[in-house]
């Protein structure tokens, strides 16, 4: 008999953020399951779960959400998860979204950067009167049958979860769609969504009314979500190879004061000509890869409350005022400005 966990059809050529992995482990463990020994087996490391930058092979991401729904007999982890574990924390994408103008911006948003979170994920919008559905199209990817709800249940929870922060408990979603069979007892699925389900349809939808998502909130900066948004696009466009490793050591070298090209070259083993030729190959170069590194680290560190001339110094810039015209130029207000905009809008 075939192993389960090696029925993973089409998954190899995806690969999902480390905190997709990280939000499965934790909630694991809140269940009670030990998730050391489940890493080793599926062939993780926390380590690098951890790293910045890392990314998860799909179908590691697969065996990792196996083994612990198996392991804590929670067939209904997609819907725990959402319910218990934070979504996204202090990180672009969420600051890109709860910063939105209005909902629908947010979607939008959403939509186009979903693709970070797992390279298989395919939204999409429909219109139908006076309400708007968020669509999760179906995917090109097999998931093993144990664990084939889990994704839609993850997915759906967190659109709820986002469209009630984003227009408050007055303008909640009207229905929803699932694609999976109704659940032998629904009554979990009922208590966190409410209202309306419609069971075995064609795609899995959250619809609203459109007015509402279309409203423009009080709350909204668009400053901070625009930055954000376009820092984590960027990203997103990033080559996986060289690109990624350079931009994780000039990590860890800044923070020493050594993110020096010759520096990062070295660690790496290259000659300089060497790494440049290559970088320019995958349509970059270290000066680049360097300002995207500030960039990322310095929304982080503001919006953990750094003072400005230290995140200044962290990054490697001469002094605060050089900081902060850099800062300026990039995201179009300075640090201090950014700040208070985002303080203002949390």
């Amino acid at each position: 008999m075939t192993d389960p966990l090696t029925k993973l059809t089409g998954a190899n050529r995806h690969s999902v953020w480390r905190h997709a992995c990280l939000r499965v482990c934790e909630a694991t463990e809140q269940l009670g399951v030990e998730v050391g020994p489940i890493l080793k087996d599926v062939g993780l490391a926390l380590a690098d779960l951890m790293t910045p930058g890392f990314r998860v092979p799909l179908d590691a991401y697969q065996r990792l959400v196996m083994a612990c729904v198996l392991g804590t007999g929670r067939f209904d982890l997609g819907l725990y998860i959402n319910q218990n574990i934070t979504v996204l924390g202090n990180t672009l994408i969420q600051n890109a979204l709860v910063s939105s103008s209005s909902a629908k911006r947010a979607f939008d948003r959403y939509i186009d950067l979903a693709h970070i979170v797992d390279t298989s994920q395919n939204f999409g919008y429909e219109t139908n009167g006076n309400a708007s559905a968020l669509i999760i199209r179906k995917p090109d990817v097999v998931w093993p049958e144990i664990i084939s709800n889990f994704r839609e249940e993850l997915l759906l929870t967190g659109i709820v979860q986002m469209g009630r922060f984003l227009l408050g408990p007055n303008d909640g979603h009207l229905r929803l769609e699932f694609r999976r069979e109704e659940p032998k007892d629904p009554t979990p699925w009922y208590q966190f969504f409410g209202g309306e389900i419609i069971w075995g349809a064609a795609a899995s939808k959250v619809w609203w009314e459109t007015a509402a998502i279309y409203r423009i909130r009080p709350s909204h900066n668009e400053g901070v979500a625009s930055a954000n948004y376009n820092l984590a696009m960027q990203n997103q466009s990033t080559s996986p190879g060289l690109a990624r490793r350079v931009k994780r050591l000039v990590r860890q070298k800044l923070a020493e004061g050594r993110a020096a090209q010759k520096v990062i070259a070295s660690e790496l083993g290259l000659e300089i000509r060497t790494l440049q030729r290559e970088l320019k190959a995958e349509g970059t170069s270290f000066r680049t890869l360097l300002i995207d590194v500030r960039k990322e680290l310095a929304i982080q560190l503001l919006s953990r409350g750094k003072p400005i001339g230290v995140i200044s110094v962290e990054l490697g810039y001469v002094d605060q005022s050089a900081f902060s015209s850099a800062f300026k130029g990039w995201f179009g207000l300075s640090p201090a400005e950014y700040r208070k905009n985002r303080g203002s809008d949390e």
